[in-house]
C-alpha cells in the first residue's frame, strides 16, 4: 500500500510533486477518525466454473520464521534479481513483505528497518481442507472476474475508483473506492492495482482495504491470506488525507514536515494477484509481486527494470 517514504531523514524516492503518497491514505485516515464500522463474512458462492485451484505447498519446516505466528518465507524464493527487487531494493513498507505482519509488530525505527530485510519471497502455504479449497476456488473466480470488468484505469475511474497512489514498483498504482472499504467481498475490492496511471494502463492485481476492529476481517477461505497493516513505529506520517512519511519516520521528522504520526489500528489490507497479464511467483496473496518492476511515478515497464508483463 505504501508508495514511498524517507529513511533516516534522507529522501529515498518521491513523486513528481515532491509529496509522498499512500494507496487509500485519505480513505484510511477518514475511517480511523470517523471510527466507522461494519464488516462481513465471506461472500456467497461464486460461479460454478472453477479456475485452477490455489493449492498449498508443504515445504519442510527448516524455513526462516518471519513472524511470531510461525509464518515462513521459502529460502531462495527472493533472489534479488526479480524486477521488483531490482527496481526497489528496499521494500516500501515492512507490512508489504513476507507474511505481511511487519507493519504491525515492529515497534521502533530500528525494528522497522530490520524487518524490511530478509522477509521478501514466497510465504509457505498451509494446507487447506476440501471445503476451504472449494470456497477459495469460487472466491478466486469472483476476484478474477473483477480484473475483466475493470481492465484499464479508465474503466476503474468510470466506476468510481480514484487514484490514491502513483505507480510503485512491486505493488502497482492504487485506485480506491471509499464506499467498498467497510467489508470484505472478493467480487468488490476497495482497491484496484494498475501498471500505471494513464487511462489505458492495464490492471495487475487487486487490493482489499477493510476497516475491521479487533483483528483482520474474515477474508479468503483458508489460512493463507495474510492481512497487513502500517502501524510500525507509531504509524504513518500524515498531513490531512495524505501520507507524507512512512512508518520509519520519527515523530520529530514527521512534525518538521507539517505532519502527524497516525496509528490506523483497525485498517487491514491484503493483495490478490489475479490479473491475467502478470504472474506473481511469490503467491497470490503476497504483499509484493516480484515481477512488478518499473519506476516510481512512472509505469510498470519504464526504467531499467521493467515488469514481466504478458503482451
Amino acid at each position: 500500500m505504501i508508495a514511498t517514504f524517507e529513511t533516516g531523514g534522507a529522501m529515498r524516492a518521491h513523486t513528481g510533486t515532491g509529496k509522498l503518497v499512500v494507496a487509500g491514505g485519505a480513505v484510511v485516515l477518514a475511517l480511523a477518525l470517523a471510527a466507522c464500522g461494519g464488516s462481513s463474512g465471506n461472500s456467497a458462492a461464486g460461479p460454478t466454473t472453477t479456475p485452477a485451484p490455489v493449492t498449498a505447498t508443504t515445504a519442510a519446516p527448516s524455513q526462516a520464521i518471519v513472524s511470531a505466528n510461525q509464518v515462513r518465507v521459502i529460502p531462495g524464493s527472493a533472489t534479488g534479481k526479480s524486477p521488483c527487487e531490482e527496481a526497489a531494493p528496499t521494500p516500501a513498507s515492512p507490512g508489504e513483505v513476507g507474511a505481511g505482519t511487519g507493519g504491525s509488530t515492529a515497534e521502533s525505527a530500528a525494528s522497522v528497518a530490520a524487518s524490511e530485510h530478509g522477509a521478501r519471497g514466497a510465504v509457505q502455504q498451509l494446507p487447506l481442507t476440501n471445503a476451504e479449497q472449494t470456497q477459495l476456488n469460487a472466491q478466486m473466480a469472483e476476484a478474477r472476474a473483477v480484473t475483466a470488468k475493470y481492465p484499464t484505469v479508465k474503466d476503474a475511474e468510470a466506476a468510481g475508483y480514484m487514484e490514491s497512489t502513483v505507480y510503485v514498483p512491486c505493488i502497482g498504482a492504487h485506485y480506491t473506492n471509499i464506499g467498498l472499504t467497510t467489508s470484505f467481498d472478493p467480487a468488490r475490492p476497495s482497491e484496484l492495482l494498475y501498471a500505471g496511471t494513464s487511462p489505458d494502463s492495464k490492471i495487475v492485481g487487486l487490493s482489499f482495504l477493510v476497516y475491521h476492529p479487533g483483528g483482520p476481517p474474515p477474508g479468503f477461505a483458508g489460512p493463507n491470506d495474510h492481512w497487513h497493516q502500517h502501524n510500525a513505529n507509531g504509524g504513518l506520517c500524515m498531513q490531512g488525507g495524505r501520507v507524507i512519511g512512512g512508518e520509519e519516520t520519527t515523530r520529530q521528522q514527521c512534525a518538521a514536515r507539517g505532519g502527524r504520526k497516525t496509528l490506523l489500528t483497525d485498517i487491514w489490507m491484503v493483495h490478490a494477484w489475479v490479473a491475467p497479464d502478470i504472474t506473481c511467483s511469490w503467491g497470490v496473496f503476497s504483499g509484493e509481486c516480484p515481477n512488478l518492476g518499473g519506476t516510481l511515478g512512472g509505469t510498470a515497464t519504464s526504467g531499467p527494470y521493467p515488469s514481466n508483463l504478458k503482451s
